[in-house]
């Protein structure tokens, strides 16, 4: 005799509804998920971006100070044989200065003085150290800060803070304020070194 055939259940599988909504649910979760660690990415890469400009402007503002604390007092001569002086903030560049300390690791025959130059090449920030301190050659730039879209410098001299520098002796400190969309605002108050005005 045979045995009769088992009835399907309904409880051994899952409705058409069933598996809708579980699929409807997990791809709510998937794409929670997928949000979430586009937006931890995106986090992630702002912080190294702010860390990168951080550390750009920590090493603009040390390359600043060390060169305006050697400034030294000592005038140069152009391209054309014309004495400059020992600052200046009127010939085109935030301003230009001779400084002492030039280190000399090779020993190579030349001055340990050297004329740097700082100023706003399109929207970045650069300094120029001049191989020579005298002649036309500025040097190869050296980019500090990029995204800087105005630059204000003020010297303080005898007559306190002006915003042009003509004299022939070196004024006692800069303000550089820089600004720019990323970067805010940032003042830096630079003290020159000795021989700065009286």
């Amino acid at each position: 005799m045979r045995a009769p055939c088992p009835t399907p259940s309904r409880e051994t599988g899952f409705t058409l509804i069933e598996l809708l909504v579980g699929l409807f649910l997990f791809g709510i979760m998937a794409a929670a998920g997928t949000s979430l660690l586009a937006s931890a990415v995106a986090a992630s890469d702002r912080a190294q971006g702010l860390a990168q400009d951080s550390g750009d402007l920590a090493r603009a503002a040390a390359l600043l100070n060390a060169d305006c604390a050697q400034a030294a007092p000592r005038s140069w001569r152009d391209g054309e044989g014309r004495v400059r002086p020992a600052f200046s903030a009127d010939d085109g560049a935030l301003f230009t200065l001779v400084r002492h300390g030039w280190a000399n690791p090779a020993g190579t025959p030349r001055a340990s003085l050297q004329r740097v130059r700082y100023a706003l090449e399109g929207d970045r920030l650069v300094r120029r150290a001049a191989t020579m301190l005298d002649g036309a050659d500025a040097g190869a730039a050296t980019p500090l800060l990029a995204g800087v879209r105005q630059a204000r410098l003020r010297l303080l001299g005898s007559d306190g803070w002006q915003e042009r520098w003509t004299a022939q002796t070196m004024p006692r400190a800069a303000e550089l304020t820089l600004t720019g969309p990323e970067l805010g605002e940032v003042r830096m108050v630079l003290l020159l070194g000795p021989g700065g005005a009286a």
